[in-house]
């Protein structure tokens, strides 16, 4: 027959793990090390305060009873003086009725002449002993104790010298316990200790709360970005810290977020439209070339579907050189030759060569230049932005309005605008215009085909380079107006012009 041992019902608890988690928390975390560091500096604090207050207490409390016991020796002094040294125990016997202390007489030969109790030189030992030699030699009072102060037993001796005809015939030794200083001192360390402990446990408990309040936005700052590197790129620090060092953190930690979830968000939308813009026509590209393979056709019929499949890569070409223009553009890697420009020139040769163009539709250019607009930039990537503006206001125009072309300057910059008279934007997509792939709704219909929605975003892409800036203005049924303002170069137009003139008397003069 088995006996089974009964079941214990509760949970064990293992005090060395308790110990062993205790040890973890306090010496392993931020917070219980500055608990600690507290109750340390506490600790040294009232440790250090105790010394000074005990040596300032022990010297005062010996100054008095050292003065209490020179008066009392000199008052009996003065009456053995005065008294024939025969007759010395009448004194000596009335002073030791009403003292509570030890008294004895030792004369100048070193007999003991009077003893009211034990032998203080025997209770003292030498230091008592020294105190009585030098009284005895120095003519001055002297001091001793039998023991430390906070002994129970401590007695504290004077040696006081007797004199008779100029010279010393006697030392009183008179002794003063020091057993009241002993309890007063003993509930003075029993107050104090009570109250240290409870400094020192209301000191760590301040500790750990400031410790914990100070690191309550760390830990949150440690959730979230745990979320965000996660893939929850939404989230956001709502810490109300007071500490300024946590604030600034928390916004710049708030900034960085926002800028990894639109990063995050514009990659994901320039993948999936990047995607769809090059699928769509490789897919026509495939098509048109199964098709041609299905049967024989002639050399004509191949041509024209070589031409048809040429006009497509040629699409896909644009759209790959574009896609890399930005990412050079975001890479920082733009390439800019920034050279003297004279922009008056320019605008005025990117409107003539669209002439041609708008008239194909019977849209006429009005151009507005001002002369001597001078910039710093790079001619290439400068013509380019004006042609896409140009290209752009052309498909949205309709047949027999105008497009205006002007550029003024205004606070040591140029203002360019292009301006068409088409269907206009929606205002709530004109923020969203500069971004890649977006493409305004069909009613700003195109002339040349689906465009691939990069031209806008490179334009802002070159103007940024330059320092400068590029927005719309619009309103549904009114056309829109695209503006950019580039930075003046600093010329003196009056050396320009001076130069000018010397250059063409020289060329009358040759």
């Amino acid at each position: 027959m088995t006996h089974r041992q009964p079941e214990r019902s509760g949970l064990t608890i293992n005090p060395f793990g308790v110990v062993n988690r205790m040890r973890a928390n306090m010496f392993r975390t931020f917070r219980g090390r500055l608990a600690l560091l507290y109750v340390s500096l506490e600790l040294g604090i009232l440790l250090f305060a105790g010394v000074v207050l005990y040596t300032a207490l022990a010297n005062r409390v010996y100054n008095e009873v050292d003065e209490q016991l020179v008066n009392q020796a000199a008052s009996l002094a003065s009456k053995l003086e005065d008294t024939s040294i025969y007759f010395w125990s009448a004194p000596m016997n009335q002073f030791a009725d009403h003292y509570a202390g030890a008294i004895q007489l030792i004369s100048a030969n070193g007999i003991e002449i009077f003893r009211s109790d034990r032998s203080l030189i025997d209770r003292g030992g030498n230091d008592v002993s020294r105190a009585l030699g030098m009284a005895f030699r120095s003519g001055h009072p002297a001091f001793a104790s039998t023991e430390s102060l906070l002994n129970k037993a401590n007695i504290r001796v004077i040696a006081f010298p007797i004199f008779s005809d100029g010279r010393i015939v006697a030392t009183l030794m008179l002794g003063h316990s020091t057993a009241d200083i002993r309890s007063v001192f003993n509930l003075m360390y029993l107050i104090g200790g009570i109250l240290g402990i409870i400094s020192i446990l209301i000191s760590a408990a301040a500790g750990y709360y400031m410790a914990k309040r100070a690191l309550d936005p760390i830990q949150e700052i440690t959730r979230i970005a745990r979320a965000v590197a996660a893939g929850d790129l939404s989230r956001r620090l709502t810490s109300r810290a007071q500490e300024k060092e946590i604030g600034v953190l928390v916004r710049v930690l708030n900034k960085m977020f926002a800028d990894l979830e639109t990063s995050f968000i514009t990659q994901k939308r320039f993948t999936a439209d990047a995607s769809h813009e090059l699928r769509l026509p490789l897919t026509i590209l495939k098509g048109e070339i199964e098709v041609a393979l299905r049967h024989p056709r002639s050399e004509q019929e191949y041509q024209q579907i070589l031409r048809q499949q040429l006009d497509m890569i040629d699409r896909i070409q644009r759209i790959v050189n574009d896609l890399l223009t930005l990412a050079s553009a975001d890479a920082g890697q733009l390439e800019m030759i920034q050279t003297e420009l004279d922009l008056s020139l320019l605008l005025q040769e990117v409107g003539q060569q669209h002439l041609i163009l708008f008239d194909s539709q019977h849209i006429s250019l009005d151009m507005e230049i001002e002369d001597d607009l001078e910039i710093m930039g790079d001619a290439t990537q400068i013509e380019r932005t004006m042609m896409n503006l140009l290209s752009n206001a052309f498909k949205h125009a309709p047949e027999y309005s105008t497009i205006y072309l002007s550029a003024h300057v205004t606070d040591r910059s140029v203002i360019i605008c292009v301006r068409d008279e088409g269907p206009g934007i929606a205002e709530e997509q004109q923020g969203r215009l500069f971004d890649r792939f977006y493409r305004a709704d069909d009613a700003r219909c195109r002339k040349d085909g689906q465009g691939a929605g990069l031209g806008l975003a490179i334009c802002k892409r070159i103007v940024d380079a330059h320092d400068g800036d590029i927005w719309v203005k619009s309103r549904p049924g009114e056309g829109a107006a695209f503006f950019i303002r580039l930075p003046l170069m600093a010329i003196d137009k009056g050396h320009q012009q001076r130069l000018r003139h010397v250059v063409a008397e020289n060329a009358d003069a040759a």
